[in-house]
């Protein structure tokens, strides 16, 4: 993997179990939304565009017509949207999710693994953002595996082995290295504590749950290349953040064998609200 990937794609996104809890999310979304011929969708933080993509195929399997504009604020992973959205009408718009470029609204916004990414207040600006675009009787869907009470109480014996075997890994590969602030996503905020922000940017919230999601080695080791994840979980700097998301690698099948484990268990906390 290069450099350029480990700053600008997920390569998690691929990973079978990524992509089944959102499909599970989707599926939600469009029950809950009912009868549309059409359907205007926001996708903010699109990456590559899965959720689009998940998006084109339920409203095509209920006859439902759907127009998607994505939105990102990293260019290459617009690029790569463009490459993998297939199936109905998109647009891409390079832009910051706290300071949204329309005047006109959505049916639907869907804000899916990314809200985690953004300072505390600018979190806040996004959220009243989305309500601002969204319509009278649309939907605003979001999850993430950031938050306090993405772990399992038996995962906790793996990820104390693996980030010590991690740590003394990167240390090996930088001696003397500085140690980094803690990254944003690994400031995890409470199931609770986004309930409230999204109810305090003027929302109310119809569902929300924590979907189980059982991560095999691979997902795992892709995780790692999450610059995010990497720099948070071993307080590494910008500079460090390709040795720590290789020393996570690195040490990921010794901590699975050692615990005789054949998947790693984790919830995504997910959201789904309407106007209040």
């Amino acid at each position: 993997m290069t450099a350029d990937q480990l700053q600008t794609f997920d390569p998690f996104s691929q990973e079978l179990a990524y992509i089944r809890v959102n499909e599970r999310m989707m599926d939600r979304v469009f029950q809950l939304l009912g009868v549309h011929s059409k359907v205007d969708m926001l996708d903010i933080g699109a990456n590559s565009g899965l959720q689009t993509n998940l998006a084109f195929e339920r409203a095509g399997a209920r006859g439902i017509e759907i127009k998607s504009n994505l939105i990102d604020l990293d260019e290459m992973a617009l690029k790569i949207a463009r490459q993998e959205v297939h199936g109905g009408e998109a647009s891409y718009t390079h832009a910051d999710a706290a300071r949204l470029p329309f005047k006109k609204t959505f049916d639907l916004v869907v804000f899916a693994n990314a809200l985690h990414l953004l300072p505390d207040a600018a979190k806040r600006l996004a959220l009243e953002e989305v309500r601002r675009v969204l319509e009278p009787g649309g939907l605003f869907a979001t999850n993430s595996t950031f938050y306090e009470g993405a772990y399992p109480e038996e995962s906790k014996p793996f990820y104390s082995r693996w980030i010590r075997r991690a740590v003394a890994e990167v240390n090996r590969r930088v001696p003397n290295r500085s140690r980094g602030e803690k990254a944003q996503a690994m400031e995890s905020l409470t199931a609770a504590e986004y309930r409230d922000l999204i109810e305090c940017a003027g929302f109310r919230i119809i569902e929300m749950r924590e979907r189980r999601v059982l991560l095999s080695q691979a997902a795992v080791r892709a995780i790692c290349t999450y610059k995010t994840f990497a720099m948070g979980a071993l307080h590494a700097t910008e500079e460090d953040a390709e040795e720590a998301a290789r020393s996570l690698q690195v040490t990921v099948k010794s901590t699975f064998n050692e615990l005789k484990m054949k998947y790693l268990p984790r919830n995504w906390l997910e959201i789904i609200a309407v106007p209040a």
